[in-house]
């Protein structure tokens, strides 16, 4: 062989070789790169590798993206292009349990943000410059939610959305809670489908102030250090009311209630063992003040009725009404009552223009003030209906009378006065006239009868005095002294008419 061919042969073999790495190589690259053409003409390009590596074209040095797996699990890198040294600035993976992990890091590598999957739910987290908790956001079963943290991952703020349990047809509820660096709640806000409570507080009294806002109307709730006085508002659709009372909630305890509505207003202050000690009211058709007992009973009661009357009555311990006064457009009173017997009592009245007064024990009267046909009359009445008269003083346009009577007003003795002088007249138990005393201008008589028929007259005239004894038919039978018969003048004087 010469040399030509002998050095051609080598060459081939060359080419053979390198044909042979060539296609070695090929056939390896045909095992990461494949290329299909549908029937459409469509070309398709699948890569198969375990590592994939983009470069920026101005600096083939540096890695851009980074795609690989391991026995871990999958990953996806892309890094920042300016740093000196290789950082990572997003980081997309699948764990070995499968769970897929996205990070967000800074150019200084530290963790900017957090995105996995918890219990197959969302989760979402997001760091500060220096890699300190911010923010975590999560979903839940019927809702989800959104914590602030602080740079010790401890939440000072919640969101929280809630439709798993009962209020699900409803919509569920939402809480917005703000907490102290502790994690002691000191704030929270719900809200649901019947509407929203907002209660805060300091450590260990989170219902310090608690603002409702339901259907049925609005509420505010303060409390004190150690619940000791409170604070209770409410608007309601028929009232609304004011509570300022020991306690936590309205009790037996010391509180003062301002209401209003459509029944009117009222102010009702209650003593420290709950009952009630005054009560003021302006109601639709009456306004009323009222004082109560330590049992919680009104003893003093002061109502303006309108357009009717107003009165002021007391009670004593005993529980029935000792004092009480009245007035309207047609009478005045005032009654005072025993305070050992309600039936014995003191009334004045006084009607239009005519008063009158009574004085009354155990239901029965014993002394009455008032006004007859001619000025004031006084009667004075028995204990007893077995010990029953009566007794009157009456006055007149000249003088006055006393007359005093039975039970039944039968007149027994009468002491007046006429415009001609005083006068006494004595009757029998039916009230007919039996003694009559009198004074007529300057005499004086005394006649006495019986069944009306003239008896006895005692006159003193002028010209002296007169004894005159009368038969049953009313005839003189003597005379003191003796009268001349034949003298019918009437000298010896008698009683006169009208005596």
């Amino acid at each position: 062989m010469s040399d030509s061919q002998a050095d051609l042969q080598n060459r081939l073999d060359v080419l053979q070789s390198e044909l042979d790495r060539l296609q070695k190589r090929l056939a390896a690259l045909e095992a990461v790169i494949s290329i299909d053409i549908d029937e459409n003409d469509v070309r398709r390009v699948y890569v198969e590798c375990n590592d994939f590596v983009v470069r920026p074209a101005h600096d083939t040095a540096k890695i851009a993206v980074h795609i690989g797996a391991n026995e871990v699990g999958s990953y996806l890198n892309l890094h920042y292009s300016h740093p000196e040294t290789l950082t990572t600035a997003i980081s997309l993976s699948v764990e070995g349990d499968g769970q897929p992990h996205i990070q967000l890091r800074g150019q200084d590598f530290g963790l900017r943000a957090d995105m996995t999957l918890e219990a197959d739910a969302g989760l979402v987290a997001v760091f500060n410059a220096d890699a300190a908790p911010g923010a975590v956001m999560r979903a839940r079963p019927g809702g989800g939610s959104l914590a602030v943290l602080q740079p010790n991952g401890r939440a000072r703020a919640v969101l929280v959305h809630d439709q798993s349990g009962e209020d699900a047809e409803n919509g569920g509820n939402t809480e917005l809670i703000f907490a102290t660096a502790e994690a002691n709640t000191v704030m929270k806000l719900r809200a649901d489908a019947g509407g929203a409570i907002l209660s805060m507080g300091p450590v260990g009294q989170p219902d310090a102030a608690v603002i409702v806002a339901r259907e049925e109307g609005p509420a505010l709730l303060m409390h004190s250090p150690e619940n000791e006085n409170s604070i209770s508002m409410m608007a309601m659709g028929a009232m609304s009311e004011i509570c300022v009372h020991q306690g936590a909630v309205p009790g037996d305890n010391a509180r003062a209630s301002l209401s209003s509505g459509d029944f009117g207003s009222s102010l009702t202050l209650h003593e420290p063992g709950g009952d009630k000690g005054v009560d003021l009211a302006a109601l639709s058709m009456a306004s009323n003040l009222s004082l109560h007992d330590e049992h919680g009973l009104p003893c003093v009661q002061l109502s303006h009725h309108y357009g009717s009357h107003s009165s002021l009555s007391m009670e004593r311990t005993a529980g029935h009404e000792g004092y009480r006064v009245l007035t309207s457009k047609d009478i005045s009173s005032v009654e005072v009552k025993s305070p050992d017997n309600e039936d014995t009592k003191f009334i004045v009245v006084v009607a239009g223009e005519k008063p009158m007064a009574l004085i009354q024990k155990n239901k029965r009267a014993l002394l009455l003030l008032g006004e007859g046909e001619q000025g004031g009359v006084v009667c004075a009445y028995g204990p007893t209906a077995e010990q029953s008269g009566m007794a009157t003083l009456s006055g007149g346009p000249l003088a006055g009378a006393l007359i005093t009577a039975t039970a039944d007003g039968t007149a027994q003795l009468t002491l007046d006065a006429t415009d001609h002088g005083g006068r006494l007249l004595v009757n029998n138990d039916l009230g007919f006239q039996r003694i009559a005393m009198g004074v007529y201008q300057e005499s004086a008589g005394i006649h006495l009868n019986n069944t009306g028929s003239m008896g006895v007259q005692m006159v003193a005239t002028p010209k002296g005095g007169v004894v005159t004894v009368s038969d049953p038919e009313g005839r003189t039978v003597a005379t003191l002294p003796e009268r001349d018969d034949d003298d019918d003048s009437n000298h010896w004087g008698q009683l006169p008419e009208g005596f």
